[in-house]
């Protein structure tokens, strides 16, 4: 009976050797999770991650950002990850770590596939964001771009007349773009302005809430696109302001550029450089913080700057923009970007005029 017993432990030791067992992991453990946090394009990755020496991230959730993909195969005794993006495609066997269900790769080799992101650190919360944008002194020179200027658009005045654009006549406008081949832009798109036959730029200043339940539906009828940009003191105000929920599903429309019109909307050069510091800076942190996107634009309130304004705005932003002026000549000065002011009694003929 003994033998037996030996013989059947001897034969299924032997019978399990032949069995095809399922992919199991040959490397460490995962690394820890760590304070450190990280946010590409708007999307909020679970962290960086490490072994103590090398700091890592999770690698599916990287290509996820990025809208690629990731394949995790068996080479003999390893792994192979191979990381693609539209035509390029990368393999990692060095270096990583896998648990069998989430592949670690170190961040530095990670890095490099981020070209074009710039980085935003986020001390106090120990948070960096990587946004693509083009950088003012990269744009192309001597393009034309008519930049428009809106607020209110809406047939209840509640405030200056003049600010409330009808939402008839905005899409009498956008009619007007759209069958006479021009292209809506933000500023996201400055890096390729030189592509584009006639670009013109729609921006919305305060950020009240008829942009989201007037403007956003015709900017989706007519696949339009526009920057607002907002007051962050002003956020959730209703009824007359945009909320968070609002901004951020304009947001992920794609048709929507969200950036900075300060922190209380105070005309800047009535404030000293550390009261503009916190109108400018502050702002930018904040609005980052809400849309996972660094900030880059910043429309000076009622127009109004000083010294102080310019040179802060060439330390925290790309572009600064007046609230009125001519027509935008890539190249010119980054922080004096001059726009066309439409008004609630603007004429389409008047609007035709600004653009042509």
């Amino acid at each position: 009976m003994k033998k037996l017993i030996s013989f059947i432990i001897i034969f299924a030791v032997l019978l399990s050797g032949c069995v095809a067992r399922p992919l199991a992991p040959i490397y460490d453990q995962a690394p820890t999770a760590t304070e450190k946090g990280i946010t590409i394009e708007g999307k909020t990755l679970s962290g960086v991650y490490s072994d103590g020496e090398t700091e890592y991230l999770r690698l599916q959730e990287f290509a996820d950002a990025l809208g690629g993909a990731v394949e995790i195969a068996e080479q003999e005794n390893s792994f192979a990850a191979t990381f693609s993006l539209g035509e390029k495609s990368v393999v990692f066997t060095e270096g990583k770590r896998y648990d069998g269900e989430q592949w670690y790769q170190p961040k530095e080799d990670l890095m490099p596939l981020l070209e074009g992101y710039h980085p935003f650190e986020d001390a106090e919360q120990n948070h960096t964001y990587y946004t693509a944008y083009p950088m003012a002194d990269a744009v192309q020179e001597g393009i034309d771009v008519p930049i428009l200027m809106y607020h209110a658009v809406s047939d209840d005045c509640w405030g200056i007349p003049a600010l409330f654009v009808s939402p008839k006549k905005l899409e009498e406008q956008l009619q007007y773009l759209q069958e006479n081949g021009y292209t809506t832009v933000t500023f996201e798109d400055f890096d390729r302005l030189g592509q584009i036959e006639k670009p013109v730029m729609l921006t919305f200043d305060d950020g009240y809430s008829d942009n989201y339940t007037e403007l956003f539906p015709i900017l989706q009828k007519y696949q339009a696109k526009a920057t607002i940009f907002l007051i962050y003191d002003k956020l959730d105000q209703l009824p007359y302001y945009l909320t968070r929920e609002q901004i951020k599903e304009m947001d992920a429309s794609g048709l929507v550029s969200f950036q900075s019109h300060t922190m209380t909307h105070r005309d800047l050069d009535t404030l000293n450089e550390q009261e503009q510091q916190y109108e400018l800076a502050q702002a930018k942190l904040e609005l980052t913080r809400l849309l996972g996107k660094e900030v880059f634009v910043i429309a000076y309130p009622t127009g109004k700057w000083d010294e102080n304004t310019l040179k802060i705005t060439k330390e925290q932003y790309q572009f600064g923009l007046l609230s009125r002026g001519q027509r935008y000549e890539t190249g010119r000065d980054r922080a004096k970007v001059s726009r066309y002011y439409v008004s609630r009694y603007t004429t389409l003929s008047e609007f035709i005029d600004m653009i042509d």
